[in-house]
């Protein structure tokens, strides 16, 4: 039977927010948040932490995951990618082809425990790999320009019409960087977590903390109400 097997990669380098991964919100860190979601979740099996540091490493494993130890230095630069990881942590963990990675990123904490199971589920319903998005409000990508060689302004999606209004356009949406779930087998095919058809799992609301005004709004809507 296949296992569900959470993991949680958190890398130290980061130099424009420097230890974004272990940042602070309403005293706990966003690598708590990830855990308390994944141990919130019925299907998760197992949680896991892939770091480079032995103090992030400590803090998620008294939270209540797991660890096979500190990431190799080449799997903690800044050109690491993150499937890379992935596939170490598939090798080192001895995971099976049908077995499932949900994978659950610090800097993305508004998500629970219920939006993961879900996410598995569809997962599991559909066969293909799954990640949560929310809706595109302002700006529409098809209003979005870019600046061509001749310094003339040009519609970032070909054929776009930036007058078009507003209620006319293609519902649009981002990556929140949540969840994503995906086999074994298909991360190991296709060194990736998507499939060909991957599923949507679309959320309300999110927010990823890649900077410290980041993580002040964030901070600025918890007083306001935000609750997950």
């Amino acid at each position: 039977m296949a296992k569900v097997v959470g993991l949680i990669t958190a890398r130290s380098g980061s130099k424009g927010f420097p230890d974004k991964n272990i940042a602070l919100l309403n005293g706990i860190s966003l690598i708590e948040y990830a855990i308390i979601a994944g141990k919130d979740s019925s299907l998760l099996k197992e949680l896991y932490i892939s770091t480079d540091s032995a103090v992030y490493e400590k803090i998620a494993v008294h939270a209540g995951a797991k660890s096979f130890g500190l990431r190799p230095e080449h799997l903690a630069t800044d050109n690491a990618r993150s499937i890379e990881v992935i596939k170490d942590f598939i090798r080192i963990g001895g995971l099976k082809s049908e077995d499932i990675i949900v994978l659950l990123q610090p800097t993305s904490p508004v998500r629970t425990g219920k939006q993961i199971d879900l996410s598995v589920e569809l997962h599991q319903m559909h066969g293909e790999s799954v990640t949560s998005v929310a809706l595109v409000d302002e700006p529409n990508p098809y209003k979005l320009k870019l600046i061509d060689e001749k310094n003339a302004l040009k519609s970032l999606i070909w054929g776009a019409d930036s007058e078009i209004p507003r209620q006319e356009l293609p519902k649009a949406y981002q990556l929140t960087g949540g969840i994503y779930v995906s086999s074994v087998s298909n991360i190991l095919e296709k060194a990736s977590l998507f499939s060909d058809n991957t599923v949507p799992l679309i959320v309300e609301d999110f927010c990823n903390v890649d900077s410290e005004l980041d993580l002040e709004f964030l901070k600025f809507r918890c007083e306001r109400g935000l609750t997950w």
